[in-house]
């Protein structure tokens, strides 16, 4: 009992290991080693050089020497490491070199497998101590798993000798002796699992941590103690009878079977272990490493005991192949999704591919999980914020700020140009207050109604011949002279006219700049120092300068009071000039009150001819000073010395007053005499201040005062050298206004004669009206000069009606009236185009979602007609198998015959739901309708170009849009273009109108379509209503049949056992008769009969019972054979009913065949 339990245990484990559905699940393990010999490699093998001696001990106090030879592998003499192989034959064992430590056995993998046992069969002396070792990355580095030696602590101090606790600790397990013989065989194991089997964790985890490799290697570091007899040694060296590598391939608990791989033929056929895995649980990967594409929507996790630990499935709405596991998200959502979809198909996006992408819009009539779930939006992306995209929830379009409509495809009122580089949508209109009649531009160019004399997009321009003053709202005439002007255009700012040579002023009626004077008799020539003078010069009658604020004088060439740099700088004085002028006010008083002393000053402020009386004035000045000052010698004499000076300068200047023209004055010699009046201020302004500090001081000093005079006689001086300078410039400029003058006299009376001759001439050319005509369609027959213009407008008035349609239009004025007239029309009629686009696209998408209701009711029709095939498919196969249990029941010879005759009553007694005929009569209708059904494949397949085309026309609709604004657009091929635009208008309406046609045409075939597909479902769904009824009784019938096997079963049973009884009966009877025939051989014939009475009656007994089942089985038999022919016959009348069903099976097999080819083309209208 207890080895039945220890099996029943075993088993259970066995299937829990290879059943991936409970948990983690693992491949069985086979030997690693099979099939990879050539990955085994020794560090030392005897013989590969040279032919080596062993000697080992044989039988008792005998040596046994034999050679080693591996030069040749296939020799008897050879111990490769390939001859350790499980699989190497007996009489084979790999060994090393003799006294060499350590060596090493080296197992490369190349991929990961899981560690399940490692064999070591040890033949000669066993290693005293050596190091199991695995590695996780090729080689490179290499891991302990296990110490093993006779004597740990000598051999690897410091390593633990317990059975570890950890998974991260190793251990040394201590060899047991080798007792007497250490050259006898030894067998070593190692389970990585084994030794970790106190650790508290998981076999999954043990799996995970201590099974991993791609490498294992065995070193042994220390050769294995041998006796030591008398004369030769015995040898020491390592030697493996067999080495074999228990594992599987690594899948971290997600496969229990490793696959073959296709593309390794290197021994493929003897490799037991494949590294390639047959992935569950939703992974993927050589060793289930990853999860596979499209279940990244947890993180992978390797399998435990009960949990697997699948990889869940991205939930991408079936629009995507891929996705990867993201962190962030797998933490935001509180550890329960991380996957993110790529490559969202069916114009999805989002990370769940739940969500539509720009330009389109979740379809209403389907689900997000279907390829149809998003339509394209029928949003302007130019004009709605999110680029096209509609409300998910209301599938409304949301528009930008300055944009309206129910598809966001128009500007507002008073906006322009939409755009998608705008994120408002459009531009605010800019028109002008002034020039414009509104505030409401054209909502495609942005061009604003303008008032009269207005052009441009805004209307801020004046028009040709007119101008705005800044101050003024309305645009005025340039009104520039005709014959002084090149042409009646002027600055929009200034007014000013370009006027010809010789003309000037704003409307060319004056003198040119820095002139003055009467155009028509002569312009003089301003005498003004343009440094200081206002952009004008001089007055255009007077000539007097305009000087600048700052600056004075008659020529403008000096700076004014308060104005301290020098000319033409003449800035503003700083501050302290108002306390320095104050005193200049006060000396002015006090010359004031010796004016009255000395003689009269000059006649007249800049008298070039009377320079002596100053000169005079100024010494008499000088000279009450000199009285006025009591001056030391030294002072005295330089008092003198600069009288002497003023002395000598009066004579200068009463030579160059001799010289001068009296006639000629010269502003230069004002300044200069301005500038000797100042001197004269300030030493009047210096003698005040010596006399108060005399009257004020106990010791006067007067050094300040001749300092004073002594730079006034400097700077009288340098004025004399000015004025001397002055003679030459005044001599050239007497010379120039000579010449000028002689000049005029000599020009100007040929042009006054030229003027005259041009009045005369334009009184009676050029004749203005052949080109008013040209211009404005001027109808007048008179001629009209510039000057002479009589008999009526030379233009037609404003308000005159535009040329109509069909008639020549004379003159660039009309026919640019009547083009602007014809880009009004054309912009209506491009509204009016476009709303019919507009139309014909929401036609179009009332006919793209009548195709998918279509679409989608073929689909709905096609898998009921699937169903209900499927279904009478299996009504007809329960029906057979009825019927073919009714005949196998009738034809049974052991049917139970009362049961017989309940099954045959309740067959006649059984009605049909409905008669033949009306069934039929269903079916035949059900078939006319699949008949009559339209071929959807084909509906759709006419829609497809239709739509296509109505798409097309919609795009040639839109193209002819943007020809027609270019063409508005093209000013100077306007009138040749109209006729075409006109042409491609007329055409693209009625392409459109074509297009809509074909629209209702596609829309009432598709609604056709769909009227005839619901009788269609209606008649399904009576037939299979009709046939409802039918299979409550052929359950009835079946549960009869069933009873009546069963019946048949127990009568034939008990009719075996009555057989054998009888049989046995006979046997004993035989038996009977033979012992009752040896009895009566026995008896003796005379013999009394008192013992023989109780036999004789036994043997009677049974006789007469025998004799009494005999005729009961005859009985049995008689009855049986009476009852065939009433089998017989019921079995017939069976039959005939059945016959019917036959009938029925037949006509519904045709239905089912007429059904199927329908539901075939229905199913082709899925794409």
């Amino acid at each position: 009992m207890r080895i039945l339990l220890l099996l029943a245990a075993i088993a259970a484990v066995s299937q829990a290991q290879t059943d991936c559905s409970r948990g983690a699940c693992y491949p069985p393990s086979n030997d690693l080693l099979l099939g990879r010999g050539q990955k085994l490699h020794a560090s030392s093998t005897c013989g590969l050089v040279d032919s080596e001696i062993y000697c080992t001990p044989y039988q008792q106090r005998r040596m046994k020497c034999c050679p080693c030879d591996s030069r040749n592998p296939n020799s008897q003499l050879a111990h490769t490491v390939q001859d350790a192989l499980s699989t190497s034959g007996p009489d084979r064992w790999w060994q090393s070199k003799k006294e060499l430590n350590p060596v090493s056995l080296q197992l490369d993998l190349d991929d990961l497998f899981q560690l399940d046992n490692v064999v070591l069969s040890f033949k000669g002396p066993r290693p005293s101590a050596f190091v199991i070792e695995r590695t996780l990355d090729n080689g490179q580095s290499w891991l302990p798993a296990l110490y093993l030696a006779t004597d740990c602590q000598r051999t690897f101090p410091g390593i633990p000798t317990k059975t570890p606790l950890s998974l991260d600790d190793t251990y040394c397990y201590t060899l047991p002796p080798t007792g007497e013989d250490p050259y006898q065989d030894h067998k070593i194991q190692f389970s990585p699992l084994r030794q970790y089997a106190y650790v508290p964790a998981s076999k999954s985890q043990k799996i995970e941590d201590a099974s991993p490799l791609t490498g294992l290697r065995v070193r042994f570091t220390e050769l294995g103690d041998v006796p030591r007899p008398p004369g030769r040694a015995l040898s020491r060296f390592y030697a493996l009878k067999e080495m074999r590598v228990m594992g599987s391939c690594m899948c971290h608990g997600h496969a229990n079977r490793c696959l073959r791989d296709p593309n390794n033929n290197l021994l493929a056929d003897s490799i037991q272990v494949h590294p390639q895995c047959e992935c569950q649980h939703n992974t993927a990967g050589v060793n289930c490493e990853r999860c596979a594409e499209l279940y990244t929507d947890l993180p992978w996790r390797p399998a435990v005991e009960g949990n697997t630990h699948a990889c869940k499935r991205c939930e991408c709405n079936n629009h995507a192949q891929r996705c990867r596991f993201d962190q962030a998200v797998y933490e935001a959502s509180g550890r329960r999704s991380g996957g993110l979809c790529e490559g969202c198909q069916h114009h999805t996006t989002g990370p769940k591919c739940d969500q539509c992408v720009q330009g389109y819009q979740p379809n209403p009539n389907s689900r997000m999980d279907r390829p149809d779930a998003c339509i394209r939006c029928v949003c302007s992306a130019d004009g709605s914020v999110n680029g096209g995209r509609c409300d998910d929830s209301t599938g409304s379009c949301l528009c930008k700020v300055n944009v309206e409509g129910p598809r966001c495809d128009r500007c507002k009122s008073g906006y322009y140009d939409l755009s998608p580089f705008n994120h408002v949508g459009c531009s605010k209109c800019s028109c002008s207050p002034d020039g414009s009649l509104s505030d409401v531009c054209d909502p495609m160019t942005g061009q604003c109604p303008c008032r009269s004399h207005f052009h441009g997009r805004t209307c801020d321009v004046c028009s040709k011949g007119y101008w705005k003053p800044s101050l003024s709202g309305r645009c005025q005439p340039c009104s520039c002279d005709p014959t002084r002007s090149y042409s009646d255009t002027c600055d929009q700012v200034t007014g000013q006219c370009q006027c010809r040579p010789g003309f000037g002023g704003l409307t060319c009626t004056e003198c040119p700049e820095n002139a003055y004077g009467d155009p028509l008799i002569g312009c003089k020539l301003c005498r003004c120092d343009i440094e200081g003078t206002l952009p004008e010069v001089c007055d255009r009658k007077t000539g007097s300068c305009l000087c600048r604020p700052g600056v004075t004088g008659t020529r403008c060439d000096s700076c004014s009071q308060g104005h301290c740099d020098s000319f033409p700088g003449c800035e503003t004085c700083p501050s302290c000039f108002s306390a320095l002028d104050a005193q200049r006010q006060n000396l002015s008083s006090a010359l004031e009150r010796f004016s009255r002393r000395l003689p009269s000053g000059p006649v007249g402020d800049g008298d070039l001819g009377n320079f002596g009386p100053r000169i005079r004035a100024l010494e008499a000045s000088l000279t009450l000073i000199q009285n006025s000052i009591s001056l030391p010698p030294a002072a005295t004499t330089q008092t003198d010395d600069a009288l002497s000076q003023l002395n000598k300068l009066r004579e200068q200047m009463d030579k160059i007053n001799d010289d001068l023209s009296p006639l000629e004055r010269s502003p230069g010699l004002d300044s200069e005499l301005d500038r000797l009046q100042a001197l004269l201020d300030k030493l009047t302004l210096d003698y005040k201040v010596k006399k108060d500090a005399k009257d004020n001081s106990v010791n006067p000093n007067n050094s300040g005062s001749l300092t004073a005079i002594k730079n006034a006689y400097d700077e009288s001086t340098d004025a004399a050298k000015k004025v001397d300078a002055s003679k030459k410039p005044l001599k050239e400029s007497a010379d120039t206004r000579k010449e000028t003058m002689d000049l005029e006299n000599k020009v100007q009376p040929g042009n006054i004669r030229d003027l005259d001759k041009l009045n005369q001439n334009m009184a009676s050319k050029p004749d203005l009206t052949p080109v008013a005509k040209q211009v404005c369609g001027s109808v007048r027959t008179e001629p009209c000069t510039p000057l002479v213009c009589v008999g009526g407008d030379l233009c037609p008035p404003d308000g005159t009606p535009l040329c109509k349609k069909g008639e020549v239009c004379v003159g660039a004025l009309p026919q640019s009236k009547r083009a602007d007239a014809d880009v009004k029309d054309v912009k209506d009629r491009l509204d009016k185009l476009t709303g019919k686009i507009t139309d014909a696209a929401e036609m179009l998408q009332q006919t793209q979602e009548t195709t998918n209701q279509v679409r989608q009711s073929a689909e709905k029709l096609s898998n009921k007609i699937k169903k209900t095939r499927d279904e009478l498919e299996d009504d007809l196969k329960e029906t057979r198998d009825v019927v073919k249990e009714l005949k196998d029941f009738l034809s049974e010879p052991s049917s139970n015959l009362t049961h017989i005759k309940e099954v045959s009553d309740w067959i006649l007694k059984a009605k049909l739901p409905l008669k033949l005929a009306a069934l039929k009569g269903k079916l035949e209708e059900l078939k006319n309708l699949a008949a009559s059904l339209p071929d959807s494949t084909s509906v759709l397949k006419e829609a497809e170009p239709q739509l296509e085309k109505a798409k097309k026309l919609l795009q040639e609709a839109k193209d002819a849009r943007d020809t027609a604004l270019g063409v508005k657009a093209d000013v100077d091929g306007l009138l040749t273009g109209f006729g075409s635009v006109e042409g491609s208008l007329s055409d693209l309406e009625d392409k459109l109108e074509n297009s809509l046609t074909a629209i209702d045409n596609l829309n009432k075939n598709l609604t056709e379509a769909k009227e005839q597909l619901q009788p269609a479902e209606k008649a399904l769904d009576d037939v299979s209503k009709l046939l409802q009824p039918m299979k409550p009784q052929l359950d009835e019938l079946t549960s009869l049949l069933r009873d009546g096997d069963q019946l048949a079963q127990d009568a034939q049973d008990k009719a075996d056992e009555a057989e054998d009884e009888a049989d046995a009966a006979n046997e004993d009877l035989l038996t009977l008769e033979k012992q009752l025939d040896r009895l009566k051989k026995e008896t003796p014939a005379g013999g009394s009969g008192g013992d023989a009475g109780p036999l004789g009656d036994r043997v009677a007994k049974l006789k007469n019972d025998a004799g009494a089942l005999t005729n009961t089985t005859d009985n049995m038999v008689k009855a049986l054979e009476g009852k065939a022919d009433s089998i017989r016959d019921l079995q017939a009348e069976i039959t005939k009913q059945s016959t019917r069903l036959d009938g029925l099976d037949g006509t519904l097999q045709g239905l089912l065949t007429e059904l199927r080819k329908k539901g075939k083309l229905l199913s082709n209208c899925q794409g």
